[in-house]
């Protein structure tokens, strides 16, 4: 049978980690946006597709693993992009992608559909001068076999390209090979080129929320070690503190029961809210691309951007603000955690407050989704055990035999 008072002191644990990772995942957010961490994923993902020999994640994180500047993290994360990739490039240049960027100084999407990938490569290779009812085959075969990009040059421009000899310069090596394989097992159907195009984007994003999983439980843990310095929240001090004290134990369990009452969906919030930044973007995208004119467009995408970022960034603030303000300070208030909470025990008592911070941030790179379901698995194991010893005392109660008076 497992003891309540360790169960108590566990359940206070993952509570507060569950808290301080709701701040941390916020936090997450707003760098996120206001470094366009997923438009530079995504943009490290097309140039890995489109373009050959252009380094690797890998080797980009251990690069920056010892920096704590975010912005650094960024640059070397992209630090290759400058090279001369000309499929990228070309496919970046595109109007469709163009004006699909969350900033103006800075065009890059965060998010595109396989359709938009599929479309944008097709456009690459059979040009912008091909007329209505043409059948584009044949342009595509010639682009691959040629290793040129057609988009924006006329056929004397190609004609120049190919008497200069520089065919094969347009698109890499290893990247024309897999799209002659593909455009092979097409058939030369541009319907089956097109959908095999999507297939291998959509495999391809399937590894970039890899990736950008990663990097986010990396930063969440440089984010959480930030946090556990700034509130005081060591692990190994509050473990002690709900330790000795019974009461302090019981004020806890019950914040965290209300918290889960109060919440009992959280997991399922967390991901409608990220769904919902999705498709204000994608609402965004359609808005843009379904104009008169890409000058419309870009004028557009102007205002709404900026809308949508500042909303998005005042409603991340807002959110960590009532965080901090409302069950985080309680918290901290009943624990007797926080900046002015710091007291000087020796050196020996502040490496062992190092070593508690360090435990909180690898806790809370684990994300608030696994610290809310671990809490709700516990309240309810706590429940159950409840439940079963009050059947017993009343088992107990019914089997007591009545008492007999006696006579003479």
């Amino acid at each position: 049978m497992f003891n309540n008072g360790a169960l108590d002191i566990v359940i206070g644990l993952v509570f507060i980690y569950l808290l301080y990772s709701l701040l941390a995942t916020t936090i997450h957010e707003i760098i996120a946006a206001k470094l366009s961490f997923r438009a530079k994923f995504l943009e490290k993902a097309i140039i890995r597709m489109l373009d050959d020999e252009i380094g690797s994640l890998d080797s980009s994180r251990s690069k920056v693993s010892s920096q704590i500047n975010a912005q650094i993290f960024i640059n070397k994360l992209t630090a290759d992009i400058k090279e001369k990739n000309k499929f990228s490039n070309s496919f970046y240049n595109h109007p469709l992608i163009k004006y699909l960027g969350e900033k103006n100084d800075v065009r890059k999407p965060a998010y595109l559909k396989s359709e938009t990938f599929s479309k944008v490569v097709i456009d690459l290779l059979k040009g912008d001068e091909i007329k209505p009812g043409e059948n584009p085959s044949a342009k595509i075969q010639d682009s691959l076999a040629n290793g040129i990009i057609r988009w924006g040059k006329s056929d004397e421009d190609i004609q120049k390209q190919i008497d200069k000899n520089e065919l094969g310069k347009d698109i890499q090596k290893d990247t024309l090979k897999f799209l002659k394989s593909i455009w092979v097992d097409s058939q030369a159907d541009v319907e089956r080129f097109k959908e095999q195009l999507e297939r291998w984007f959509n495999e391809t994003m399937d590894r970039v929320s890899g990736w950008y999983k990663k990097y986010t439980q990396f930063i969440l843990m440089l984010i959480g070690l930030f946090i556990a310095i700034i509130f005081n929240v060591d692990t190994l001090e509050i473990v002690s503190k709900l330790e000795k004290d019974p009461k302090l134990r019981e004020q806890i369990v019950q914040q965290a029961d209300a918290f889960v009452k109060a919440h009992p969906n959280l997991e399922k919030e967390l991901l409608e809210e990220k769904a919902n930044n999705q498709k204000q973007v994608n609402d965004l995208d359609s808005t843009k691309t379904n104009r008169d004119s890409l000058l419309n467009a870009k004028n557009l995408q102007s205002d709404n951007e900026n809308q949508l970022l500042k909303k998005k960034g005042d409603s991340l603030i807002s959110q960590a603000s009532n965080l901090v303000q409302g069950d985080i300070k309680k918290t901290s208030e009943t624990l007797g955690m926080g900046i002015n909470t710091y007291q000087w025990d020796g050196f020996p008592g502040f490496l062992k407050s190092i070593f508690g911070w360090l435990i909180t941030a690898l806790a809370l790179s684990l994300g608030a989704p696994f610290w809310f379901d671990l809490l709700n698995k516990l309240m309810k194991l706590r429940s159950s055990i409840a439940t079963g010893k009050d059947d017993d005392k009343q088992q107990q109660k019914g089997n007591q035999l009545p008492k007999i008076n006696r006579v003479g």
